[in-house]
């Protein structure tokens, strides 16, 4: 069985470092990045986003939509909005960043929950596709907005299936959920979104799960899905223009997991196609798999600076200058039960062998602030560069990144061997010192008769 050094190696290796003492991905040795750049940064390799991207996209034959909550980089977006992809977006934010990269409104959908006003506003202003509703009340509001504006706005109804999605790590759905409309109510969400003459029926979502690794499930799934959008088409009266089966791949962290069979994957998937393709309800329908994590975990590697080495009561510890505050999923911090590091390298000393036993712990001031201890790892020393593998997604924007006001990491984006900054390191105390301040005559003033007299 492969160890976690192996794992990390592996990956390492995708990079294009080679074997040699500091790991130089696309030639450019890390010691240079980190001196240019500075650290704590994230490192994203464009050629492995566009490999991946390009290998599901050739295995499935259909069409791919990137959830740009897994990495919302404008250089990771651009690249992938460049061979074609759709949009997810879950938040105006997103949608702003789908639109500024390029990717296509009509070939951008937007899901998730609470959608505010402005965000419907937003979605409708833009023409996308479909706002993917979540709720019998969201059709409504759509619907409003869409009068107000004067505009037809595309809808696509999220379901949540009776049958959930078995073996996944994370189910979203098959229970009482705060995601779709539960499949019950399938007739009366169609009613009502024909019922309003401003509103465009474009077809059905349904994500049930994330981090999935068994094939037969994941296809037995996409069949449910089919049906439910063959229900759909009757119930409608007309065809489907599009059906999103989610996605959900998984990507293995950890040195028991497996990788996702694509292959096997996309020959059930292209098979499953087939058998409807001559279908009228759903044979011109776009078959829409949406992935995040799937495409760009793999790309990302997310490089801290030893600051400190000491051993104490048996137990060495690598101090380094990032933390949960910058990558939470990677400390375990982000929802899950088991706390597991990551495949981590030292960057700067990969002719050694692994042979120490060693805690990698950030600065802050808190014991959850950990990448895992006893990480086989060489002789450590202060100024050394630690690298955590599989980062390429849920990493800065998914981290509480104003806890204890640490500078924030850069991120550089490696593209046919030469490098781009996408964002430069910035000072915490920026921001925070750039907030407006009271005014004097306020903090002076005496506080209100009686205040704090029940304390």
């Amino acid at each position: 069985m492969s160890t976690q050094a192996d794992k990390a190696r592996s990956l390492a290796g995708r990079f294009g470092a080679g074997r040699d003492a500091v790991f130089a991905p696309g030639g450019q040795p890390i010691t240079e990045l980190a001196e240019r750049y500075g650290t704590p940064l994230y490192l994203y390799s464009g050629d492995l986003v566009r490999q991946r991207v390009r290998a599901v996209q050739a295995a499935l034959g259909s069409d791919l939509a990137y959830s740009i909550k897994a990495n919302p980089s404008l250089g990771v977006c651009q690249l992938i909005a460049d061979d074609g992809v759709w949009a997810e977006v879950a938040s105006g934010g997103e949608l702003a960043v789908a639109m500024a990269v390029g990717f296509p409104p009509g070939s951008t959908v937007f899901a998730g929950p609470g959608k505010t006003d402005d965000e419907l506003e937003r979605l409708v202003a833009c023409g996308i596709h479909a706002d993917h509703v979540e709720s019998l009340a969201e059709i409504d509001r759509l619907a409003a907005v869409a009068e107000r504006l004067g505009v037809a706005a595309g809808v696509g109804l999220r379901i949540n299936p009776v049958a959930p999605l078995l073996g996944a790590r994370m189910r979203m759905g098959g229970a009482a959920t705060a995601f779709g409309i539960d499949e019950d109510e399938l007739p009366t969400a169609v009613e009502r979104t024909l019922s309003h003459a401003g509103l465009r029926f474009r077809g059905i979502h349904v994500y049930t799960a994330t981090q999935v690794f068994e094939v037969a499930p994941l296809l037995e799934h996409c069949r449910d899905v089919v049906a439910l959008a063959l229900r759909a088409a009757d119930l409608a009266g007309r065809p489907l223009e599009t059906i999103d089966f989610g996605g959900g791949f998984g990507v293995p962290y950890f040195e028991a997991m497996g990788e996702f069979d694509l292959a096997a994957f996309a020959e059930g998937f292209r098979q499953l196609r087939a058998e409807h393709a001559t279908d009228p309800r759903i044979r011109d329908a776009r078959f829409l798999v949406e992935l995040g994590r799937y495409l760009v975990a793999d790309a990302g590697v997310y490089v801290m600076r030893v600051v400190d080495v000491k051993r104490t009561r048996g137990t060495t510890f690598a101090f380094t200058d990032g933390g949960m505050n910058h990558h939470l999923t990677a400390t375990g911090n982000m929802g899950q039960v088991f706390r597991r590091p990551y495949p981590i390298l030292n960057l700067t000393r990969m002719d050694m062998p692994e042979d120490q036993a060693i805690t990698v712990a950030g600065p802050l001031c808190t014991p959850l602030d950990s990448f895992g201890s006893g990480i086989a790892l060489p002789e450590t020393h202060v100024g050394d560069l630690i690298g955590v593998f599989h980062s390429g997604a849920y990493g800065l924007t998914a981290s509480n990144v104003g806890f204890l006001s640490h500078p924030l990491p850069a991120e550089v984006l490696l593209l046919g061997g030469d490098a781009h900054l996408l964002r430069a390191a910035g000072r915490a105390e920026d921001a925070l010192t750039g907030q407006q301040r009271l005014p004097e005559a306020a903090r002076s003033a005496p506080p209100p008769l009686g205040y704090g007299a029940g304390a």
